[in-house]
């Protein structure tokens, strides 16, 4: 579950530009070329973008009204914000999706103008269906439709699929694996090895 805050002073955006900022970024944050089409459709339904324009925004440097500023404000489940490599593809991700909407798309990456916080949801502080719900209990939402489907994709060499989200795992980097009866397997992140290990056990 991905909630996206985003903060922007100078100009008032119009109606369709703040509708276009917030689907490139809905669209950035869940697409991945490498994962089953049923998963990435049922991933967007639990990504949320806001945007904000403050009224009032102070801060040094040149005058937001001549130089707009952003304020993104990732929220994620702290099992995603602790590992570092997600805010090695979040934060220019973002940063890179805002600036392909401004007349000097390299300006963001030369000015401190766009600043990206990610913060980190304890496990059992979100909830969905009128109840709290792990980052495990999220993952079973987002892949159930390819679980269910049957449907398992051919492995490039050297890789697996990750059985309970459908991606290719490198078999030399796995970090996540599980044997079961003889068989091993890879997983892309320690909540699919959870819930296979999980479902196989019952």
């Amino acid at each position: 579950m991905i909630t996206v805050e985003l903060f922007v002073s100078g100009p008032a955006l119009s109606p369709e530009a703040e509708h276009d900022l917030a689907q490139r970024l809905l669209m950035a944050l869940s697409t991945e070329d490498a994962a089953p089409a049923e998963v990435m459709d049922a991933a967007r339904e639990f990504v949320h973008v806001v945007i904000q324009q403050p009224q009032t925004w102070a801060t040094g440097g040149p005058a937001p009204e001549s130089a707009r500023r952003y304020l993104a404000r990732v929220t994620v489940p702290s099992s995603w914000s602790n590992d570092r490599r997600f805010g090695a593809h979040i934060v220019p991700l973002v940063t890179d999706t805002i600036a392909a909407t401004e007349p000097d798309p390299d300006r963001l990456r030369r000015e401190p103008h766009c600043v990206v916080q990610i913060v980190g949801l304890r496990e059992h502080c979100t909830g969905l269906h009128g109840r709290a719900i792990s980052t495990t209990d999220l993952t079973r939402l987002m892949t159930q439709g390819y679980r269910d489907s049957g449907v398992t994709p051919e492995a490039p060499t050297g890789a697996a699929i990750d059985p309970v989200c459908g991606m290719p795992v490198e078999l030399a980097d796995a970090e996540f694996t599980l044997n079961v009866d003889g068989v091993d397997y890879a997983f892309c992140a320690p909540s699919c090895r959870k819930v296979f290990a999980e479902d196989t056990a019952s």
